[in-house]
């Protein structure tokens, strides 16, 4: 059987090499947020759900937070623990869909894009209903999410360069309902691996449903890490708050 492009992707450290310009003080801009817009108070229960090798659940840890981070990869969460370890941290394999241990939490977050991964969006609905029942009533959930219409009008179909010496090569399309990528690093005279990306196409309409039917009320949307508000039409991220009921 063939694994799912996450299991192969997340697994290889060319993941962590081709997005190491995300920075950390990205992350520290994104958990703003969560104190500031969600209001989620210091030393709170925070679920940085599929947190990858660790940026954004250190910067929760900073900011005063009890913080459980939960990847399904092995790898991922291996240097998470090498790279950003914190007291105020704990690192933990685990699948989005649930359970997720230490919980019941204060406040479960969302970064980077890493929800709509599955085959169907059945799956990708019980990930919001895991979420809910891992939220103490009232406890906060922050969504950052791609903007789906603006990606639509401003997907670069091919881009090429070097990485490490080697070359990468990445492809990107529409296959309805998902945005994929295609991400080939070849060494010349030596190898060429070959991974994939595939998320759903979310718009902000069909998000805010979804958190609906899984149980929580949506408070607030914005369209980047300082908080300015959702415009469709411009807006780089759909980042949602929303709240357990």
């Amino acid at each position: 059987m063939t694994p799912e492009w996450y299991a192969s992707w997340f697994e290889s450290p060319w993941y962590m090499r081709l997005y190491r310009h995300r920075t950390e003080e990205e992350a520290r801009e994104a958990v703003d947020l969560v104190q500031r817009l969600a209001g989620v108070p210091p030393g709170s229960k925070v679920l940085d759900l599929c947190c990858g090798y660790g940026r954004h659940a250190l910067a929760l840890a900073e900011h005063g937070y009890q913080v459980t981070g939960l990847d399904n990869s092995h790898y991922l969460i291996d240097r998470a623990r090498e790279l950003y370890p914190h007291e105020n941290v704990t690192y933990v394999v685990g699948d989005m869909r649930g359970p997720f241990p230490m919980g019941p939490f204060h406040a479960i977050a969302n970064f980077f894009t890493s929800f709509g991964y599955f085959d169907t969006h059945e799956q990708n609905t019980s990930v919001l209903r895991a979420i809910r029942a891992n939220l103490v009533d009232g406890g906060v959930f922050v969504m950052d999410f791609l903007n789906a219409k603006l990606l639509r009008s401003t997907l670069v179909a091919e881009s090429m360069g070097l990485l490490d010496d080697v070359t990468v090569l990445q492809e990107r399309w529409i296959d309805e309902p998902f945005v994929r990528k295609r991400i080939t690093i070849s060494n010349p005279c030596s190898y060429e691996q070959e991974f994939e990306e595939r998320v759903w196409l979310y718009d902000k309409d069909m998000l805010v449903d979804m958190c609906i039917e899984a149980g929580l009320r949506v408070r607030s949307i914005h369209g980047w890490y300082d908080g300015a508000a959702f415009n469709e039409e411009t807006s780089s991220r759909c980042i949602i708050v929303a709240e357990a009921i």
